[in-house]
């Protein structure tokens, strides 16, 4: 059963035969397995050699010619009797490398629960040995990317899919005092090699990001995982069980953890892979050496590669359709009590539904006969959802622009367009359209008459938007 697994790129600059020796030094510095004596002492690594004492052993293998190809797998029994088998793989191709870490386990007599064990610490040794590669936009690293106040395109490039990331991205939004919900450098050394933790700078940030990514951003103090190429994401909001961080945390890492056992590995980092090319390669040197008596067991090689080949589609297959079954149970993930409300109706701005909703419940709950089941019902309504939106942020920003409106000025325009109204002059008066929507445009006079034209204007905008 494999119970971890993930894949990303490595720093080019160093040569593949690094690989092994971060796998020789996971072991040799570890307290808990008995080879690390043996492998403490640098001894030579080449390919095929290989390391058992009592219940473990480590075999590495290694491959260059049309491309570099290295690979290592450490077993290890516990004493329960199950076994658990590391598998790690790296290619490198021109300017680039790939590394695969896999763990997994089974065990000879039926088990009641197999734990899924920690994640590889051979993870960190990749990292802090050789270092992250480049991810599209970004750097594999265990520590957050904390976003600056002048990257929301690409905030927006990540939560979009168009960053060319294959890890996906840990979007960790701000609370309204700009601070993040969960400790982002323990969740990202948590998520070390799956995933990118993403720190947002400021609340004001995610209200500019919101546009560009059709509102799809995580905000408030949520966290979100966004998975590569846009295929969705999963939100964790910080009420309930998730007001405590640590909670959180580990629901994301689970989540994480258990989607990622569903990828599919790059053909060249799997174990499998470079042991055929190994054996071809000697086949093929004894071949060409000329020798007349190795035809018949070429064949039965070829057959029996020909057999796993088929067996692997197969099991890619299965992958396959767990996988998009998973990502169909997913798309709308509701947590369990939860109601879902289908509508046809963007956000304008953040948690506008949202807001309009619990709106419409406090009023139904004041209504409601004290200490009813129709209260009781209401009120825990209420209490398990948060509102925390943009309205208020809006509404106070254009108060105090419209409450002294003599003119438009550029900073008063400039103020407008940053809440997300289109300013047009139309005649006497500008026409503002409230981000993109045109059934909902108002009238401003180029010049007001007194400070109660300002906040006339004011009352229709929000009797008309909020």
């Amino acid at each position: 059963m494999i119970t971890y697994r993930t894949q990303f790129p490595l720093n080019p600059e160093h040569h593949i035969h690094r690989v092994l020796d971060a796998g020789r030094v996971w072991i040799a510095n570890s307290p808990h397995y008995a080879l690390s004596g043996v492998l403490a002492g640098d001894p030579e690594i080449v390919d095929g050699t290989r390391f058992s004492l009592d219940d473990e052993s480590m075999t590495f293998r290694h491959y260059e010619a049309d491309e570099q190809l290295a690979s290592f797998r450490f077993e290890v029994s516990d004493s329960s009797g199950v076994r658990w088998v590391t598998e790690v793989a790296a290619v490198k191709q021109d300017d680039k490398m790939s590394v695969s870490i896999q763990l997994s386990a089974d065990a000879e007599q039926p088990l009641e629960k197999l734990g899924q064990g920690k994640a590889p610490y051979i993870v960190k040794v990749l990292l802090r040995d050789i270092g992250g590669g480049k991810d599209g936009a970004l750097t594999v690293s265990d520590r957050p990317y904390y976003l600056d106040e002048d990257e929301v395109a690409l905030a927006a490039s990540l939560i979009n899919g168009t960053a060319q990331c294959q890890l996906p991205i840990v979007y960790v939004s701000a609370n309204n005092d700009n601070s993040a919900h969960v400790h982002a450098s323990q969740l990202a050394g948590w998520l070390a090699g799956m995933a990118h933790v993403i720190v947002e700078p400021s609340r004001d940030f995610s209200f500019r990001l919101m546009p560009q990514v059709y509102n799809e951003n995580a905000y408030g103090g949520a966290v979100a995982i966004y998975w590569p190429d846009g295929m969705g994401k999963w939100s964790f909001m910080p009420v309930n069980q998730y007001a405590d961080p640590k909670v959180m945390q580990g629901a994301i890492t689970a989540k994480l953890r258990n989607s990622l056992l569903y990828q599919r590995l790059k053909s060249q980092c799997r174990w499998g892979y470079i042991q055929e090319k190994v054996a071809k390669a000697k086949l093929e040197a004894l071949k060409a050496s000329g020798s007349d008596q190795v035809a018949d067991y070429i064949e039965l090689f070829d057959n029996e590669i020909a057999a796993k080949d088929e067996e692997i589609h197969r099991l890619e297959s299965e992958i396959a359709r767990l996988k998009y079954g998973s990502f169909n149970r997913s798309d709308n993930p509701i947590q369990d009590g939860a109601i879902a409300l289908i509508s046809g109706e963007p956000d304008l701005y953040q948690a506008e539904r949202l807001a309009l909703v619990m709106e419409a419940l406090v009023a139904a709950r004041d209504s409601a006969e004290p200490h009813s089941r129709r209260s009781d019902i209401l009120s825990d309504l209420i209490e398990q959802n948060c509102s925390n939106g943009e309205r208020e942020s809006i509404l106070t920003t254009l108060k105090a622009q419209l409450r002294a409106y003599k003119s438009m000025s550029s900073a008063t325009r400039q103020s407008l367009e940053g809440l997300g109204f289109a300013v047009y002059e139309d005649g006497k008066h500008y026409k503002l359209i409230f981000r993109g929507d045109e059934r909902y445009s108002f009238t401003l006079a180029k010049t007001g008459s007194d400070f109660r034209g300002g906040l006339n204007s004011y009352s229709d905008l929000k009797k008309r938007l909020f």
